[in-house]
């Protein structure tokens, strides 16, 4: 079996992380497959096909796909062509499985609280991104989201697609990522609660909620420090970041909060140099660090959003991302009850091992890949 991946949009963020992930494990199990990815994805190597459309504006970007790209795809002839991230060929000369892992144009949340702000023009392109998705979604013989919440977000806008959509979690390299024996940092080990944000910016992910809640527990007399892996930078090249420029910039100025992108191999020794890992964001479709921070033993507390429970379940605490007194009124708790720290370790471990590991993702994959290749839906 022959599998063609199309992850040209692979340019920063969870889905660099996961095509490469796949990329490796593809080699380890010698399945036969080319990755298309964009100009500067960071991996070279056999079964990588470089292409510089991912730097299209989005109407020019789907002309190039639905033409010069239908043509690659005719030319490599796989026996699955899987579109890794929402976007995919409409009548495809080959069997395609399309990947959804776009929430917050279907999350009817985000689109309440985070997009008033951006204005008309791009309230149209996220109209014309989310009639693409749909029309990608109509035009495969299988649809994957990572969660079931994804999918029910999903049906709501597009209902006749039930039947064709099936979730497949994703998964984390728990053993990357598990602690040190022996080795792990005793809480504010240092006389300093510090917290851990990972991420990349866009508004809903809400870091200066992070230096809000730090301030609060400072006041509070609880010494308090943050890492959070985004840039001032980055919040001025997004409509609706001028809050959390304001946030962050404040916060790394008083000496507050730690800022700056991480590699991700150094991403295990971060956590593991950290007492709890918050996750604020309102939309995923997933989130890849939560599970990486319960692979890493580290309490989670995480925005009360119907993703964030699906993937943490009882491992983690929840709050009103709305309200920064919410966030701090559960790192306070944690900070109080060493029972409570202790279960929660335990509980996000077993979590990831039993229900998120990278192995099992692409397990369930090639078999669905595998399942389209024989002419087989759902």
């Amino acid at each position: 079996m022959k599998i063609l991946v199309n992850a040209i949009s692979a340019r920063m963020g969870g889905i660099v992380t996961y095509t490469r992930n796949l990329l490796a494990s593809f080699n380890e199990r010698r399945v036969k497959s080319t990755f298309a990815v964009s100009a500067r994805f960071p991996d070279e190597g056999p079964g990588v096909l470089r292409l510089a459309a991912s730097d299209l504006r989005p109407l020019r970007r789907f002309a190039w796909e639905q033409t010069i790209w239908r043509e690659t795809v005719r030319r490599i002839a796989p026996d699955v062509l899987f579109s890794s991230a929402n976007f995919g060929l409409f009548r495809s000369p080959v069997p395609q499985v399309l990947l959804v892992r776009e929430g917050g144009l279907f999350d009817p949340f985000y689109l309440a609280n985070c997009t008033p702000e951006q204005g008309p023009v791009a309230g149209f392109q996220r109209g014309i991104r989310r009639r693409l998705i749909i029309g990608s979604a109509r035009s495969s013989d299988l649809v994957i989201t990572p969660t079931a919440t994804m999918r029910d977000m999903l049906l709501a806008w597009a209902p006749d697609l039930e039947g064709k959509v099936e979730v497949n979690s994703y998964g984390t390299l728990s053993d990357a990522f598990a602690p040190p024996c022996g080795a792990s940092r005793p809480w504010r080990g240092d006389g300093t609660l510090r917290l851990l944000y990972v991420s990349v910016y866009y508004p809903h992910k809400q870091p200066g909620l992070v230096c809000q809640a730090v301030r609060g527990l400072l006041a509070e007399g609880i010494e308090t420090r943050a890492t959070i892996t985004m840039s001032r930078a980055e919040t001025r090249d997004f409509l609706g970041g001028i809050h959390d420029h304001i946030l962050l910039e404040q916060a790394e100025t008083d000496g507050l909060v730690e800022l700056g992108r991480r590699r991700y191999e150094d991403l295990p020794g971060l956590y593991h140099g950290h007492d709890v890992f918050v996750f604020p964001s309102i939309s995923e479709t997933f989130g890849h660090p939560m599970v990486e921070a319960l692979s890493s033993g580290l309490p989670v507390v995480a925005a009360d959003t119907p993703v964030n429970r699906e993937v943490c379940g009882d491992a983690a605490l929840y709050f009103d991302p709305l309200r920064p007194s919410a966030l701090v009124e559960c790192i306070r708790r944690l900070d109080g009850d060493a029972e409570l720290r202790g279960k929660m370790v335990r509980m996000g471990r077993e979590r990831v091992v039993q229900a998120f590991t990278w192995a099992s993702h692409v397990d369930r994959l090639i078999g669905m890949f595998e399942r389209v290749a024989a002419g087989r839906r759902p």
